[in-house]
């Protein structure tokens, strides 16, 4: 069961006006039906907020940085933290956990039956990395740009 650790907006405003960002974190215990929880945090959380231009994009990739969470990066007793970030210019999921090995991307055999979850964020984020957490482990984070109306538009 997830339990919620924080839950601020600091925006309550449909329309981020410049300098204004939002963000919730929940705490996930490591299983493998954290992926699919985390998964519908974030679709929630999207959702509330009216983010939804990229929810599919945000979903699929928060499978996969839990999905590697679970299995390559939280020991066995410890949690997976998934915040969710709405800033000026893009949104922002970030997947903390205790692991100390930092995930590399790789180019699995044909017929491998996994291997592909990092490919799949490069390839649907607009930018993605790893940073240092203080304490153990990291943060796998992937951020996507704010689909907006070019100036001068007519909708």
């Amino acid at each position: 069961m997830a339990s919620r650790l924080t839950n601020e907006v600091t925006d309550a405003a449909p329309d981020l006006l410049l300098g204004t960002a939002r963000h919730r974190t929940m705490l996930f215990p490591r299983r493998r039906t954290t992926p699919r929880t985390a998964r519908d945090f974030v679709a929630a959380t999207l959702t509330e907020w009216g983010e939804t231009s990229r929810l599919d994009d945000m979903r699929l990739c928060t499978s996969e940085l839990v999905t590697n969470a679970v299995l390559h990066g939280a020991p066995v007793g410890r949690l997976v933290l998934v915040r969710v970030e709405s800033l000026y210019e893009e949104l922002r999921i970030e997947v903390h956990d205790s692991g100390e090995n930092r995930p590399t991307q790789r180019v699995p055999e044909e017929s491998a039956v996994d291997g592909r979850g990092l490919l799949i964020v490069a390839s649907t984020t607009d930018s993605w990395g790893v940073k240092e957490r203080t304490g153990p482990g990291k943060c796998v984070w992937a951020a996507f740009n704010r689909i907006t109306e070019p100036q001068g538009a007519i909708s």
